[in-house]
C-alpha cells in the first residue's frame, strides 16, 4: 500500500483578539485505506512526534503529523 504524504505548512491564523498564532510545519499522511490498529502502528514505528491527529477532507481521512 501507498501512503500519500503532503508536506505543506499551515498558514498563522488570527484568533477573536486579532493576535496571529504561530504558523506550523504539518505533514498529511492519507491513511483512508487503513484500520485503526494499522495507523496506530504505523505512527508506533514510524513517527518521530506524539503530536498527530487525523483530519477528514471528503471522503479522505489524513494523519496529521505537527513537526
Amino acid at each position: 500500500m501507498t501512503l500519500i504524504v503532503d508536506r505543506s505548512a499551515d498558514h498563522g491564523r488570527t484568533d477573536a483578539d486579532g493576535a496571529t498564532t504561530e504558523q506550523t510545519e504539518r505533514t498529511r499522511i492519507d491513511v483512508t485505506d487503513l484500520h485503526a490498529a494499522g495507523i496506530e502502528e504505523f505512527v508506533e514505528e514510524s513517527v518521530d512526534t506524539e503530536y498527530v491527529s487525523l483530519e477528514h477532507r471528503g471522503t479522505r481521512t489524513y494523519l496529521v503529523l505537527e513537526e
